[in-house]
């Protein structure tokens, strides 16, 4: 095992680390909802008031990271974003109130986004060859999943430590918080810095060479496979309310498919990468996962909404789960298989980010819609069939930019 092995997939294995411990601060709501309500004494819509201000300032900023991410090195960028998180962490784990803490998960939407998001994704493609791409990313996007149920297990375990629950949520945000720290600190000492050196690409350039991403056909097919595969993600949630409400499972079962899907995350992420470099093509790859992804969501149409089809029921979804992270571990890896310059490469994932994540924007919204207005399964039905439509869509745009990219090979052949 050579020297340069060790470095990369030992340098992976830090960005994984930080993949998977970055978004639990601005997210700790999920984790450590009713502490931090009681501790600031907020509303529920101040506590969601703090999401909103995080997300108003992390939609923008994954278009302006793609800027950051070509004009600095991820050296830098990773650095920052980890040790700046960690501490508006240490901050907010003083639980200082509901107006500082708007500022700080405002902050936290920069430091997590806009500085770190495609900094990471270029990173992750400049560690090995064009090859190399699928098991890169598919590693990353499992190790991330594994070290993020490690994670929230373990300031679960701080948490209760405590009698306190006040207490204990502050200490299990200050453990993730230190983590954060040394993760930056890894970044700066393991990640690559000869880019550092050379001459950065003029501002301007960089701009104009943003906005000419917008006329590349390849760059918009992209943000399509991922717009559609985000949809279906996003959707994933409601099988856990389907399930309690129609197949007699209880909450707290439901409750525990959350460390499941960490623990499947890792399973479809790695599964995902290796056999796309085994097909060499992370684009043919995905189609195949997208068309299979819509069975899955297919059946759910068909299977009776009662406790008898409970097991047949969590089966789909932890197919359909494996298959959902496979196909996200890949779809920034196929900037690379599009032929798109590692130069772009932050522009390009700034872009698909942006553009590629809107379902956060309306989808939720939509759709609780449909549950509130139809009774019985019809709601979930539309969801059922909105989620195949995505898949279906996402396998047509994967085909279709993996023909366009064959014939230009062989055009150049």
């Amino acid at each position: 095992m050579n020297k340069e092995f060790i470095k990369k997939y030992g340098t992976l294995l830090i960005l994984a680390i930080g993949a998977g411990s970055i978004f639990q601060l601005p997210y700790i709501r999920e984790s450590f909802y009713i502490p931090i309500q009681n501790a600031m004494n907020l509303t529920n819509a101040q506590m969601g008031s703090l999401t909103a201000w995080y997300a108003i300032v992390a939609t923008p900023a994954y278009f302006l990271g793609g800027i950051v991410a070509d004009k600095f090195s991820p050296r830098i960028t990773l650095t920052f974003s980890f040790v700046a998180t960690g501490l508006l962490g240490f901050w907010f784990s003083t639980f200082p109130g509901y107006e500082i803490s708007r500022i700080i998960f405002a902050f936290m939407g920069l430091t997590t986004v806009m500085t770190y998001w495609s900094s990471v994704i270029k990173a992750t493609r400049m560690l090995g060859t064009s090859e190399e791409q699928g098991r890169l990313f598919g590693l990353q996007e499992g190790l991330r999943g594994f070290i993020n149920a490690g994670l929230v297990f373990a300031m679960t375990a701080v948490f209760a430590n405590y009698t306190n629950n006040i207490l204990g949520a502050a200490w299990a945000i200050r453990f993730c918080a230190f983590e954060l720290i040394i993760v930056g600190i890894l970044c700066f000492l393991f990640i690559s810095g000869k880019q550092d050196d050379q001459k950065s690409e003029p501002l301007k350039d960089i701009f104009i060479g943003m906005f000419r991403c917008f006329k590349f056909p390849r760059v918009w097919m992209l943000t399509g496979i991922v717009f559609t595969a985000y949809s279906i993600y996003a959707l994933m949630s409601y099988i856990n309310t389907y399930a309690v409400s129609f197949c007699g499972m209880s909450e707290a079962s439901a409750a525990t498919l959350g460390g499941v899907r960490y623990l499947l995350q890792g399973i479809g992420g790695i599964c995902g990468g290796f056999l796309a470099d085994k097909l060499h093509s992370r684009l043919k790859t995905i189609g195949i996962f997208a068309g299979l992804l819509s069975l899955s969501w297919a059946a759910f149409i068909f299977i009776p909404g009662k406790a008898a089809m409970l097991a047949p029921v969590l089966g789909n979804f932890c197919f359909g789960v494996v298959l959902v992270y496979a196909i996200r571990s890949l779809y920034f890896a196929d900037i690379d298989e599009a032929g798109l310059d590692v130069n772009l490469t932050g522009r390009v994932s700034g872009i698909l980010s942006c553009f590629g994540y809107l379902p956060d924007v309306f989808l939720l919204t939509l759709t609780g819609s449909w549950l509130d207005s139809y009774a019985g399964k019809t709601g979930y039905n539309m969801i059922f069939i909105y989620a195949v439509a995505m898949g279906l869509l996402c396998m047509v745009i994967s085909f279709a930019l993996y023909t366009i990219v064959k014939r230009k090979k062989k055009a150049i052949a």
